[in-house]
């Protein structure tokens, strides 16, 4: 399952090996200035914001979802699993525009920008 640390003014999505290799990307990093809000998610298959076409990646709709989801103009990242909350990290000045990912908690430093 992928983690978010706080490295100084960079954040990371790290992802283990297999995400890595079934997401077709590294571990995606953003700089903290360019987080713009933190958004809890408890049902990411039911969620609307997540749209757009595969590519590349892994997706087995309501069980696995990892890599690059394209729509017009915009990429989000996406390591979420089954019916396991998390979070969405929207960002600007990015590769991506947003990242979804499964995960209990956040560390406090983007706890602080939660919406």
């Amino acid at each position: 399952m992928a983690r978010v640390f706080v490295e100084g003014s960079k954040v990371r999505l790290a992802l283990s090996s297999g995400e890595r290799f079934f997401g077709f990307h590294k571990s995606p990093t953003a700089n903290l200035s360019d987080v713009v809000k933190v958004e809890r998610i408890d049902h990411f298959w039911k969620y609307a914001g997540w749209r757009g076409i595969r590519a590349p990646g892994t997706g087995i709709p309501g069980i696995v979802g990892l890599g690059t989801w394209r729509k017009l103009g915009s990429k989000t990242f996406c390591a979420v699993y089954k019916k396991e909350p998390g979070f969405k990290i929207t960002l600007k000045n990015n590769e991506f525009a947003a990242w979804l990912f499964s995960a209990p908690e956040i560390p406090e430093e983007l706890a602080k920008l939660l919406r």
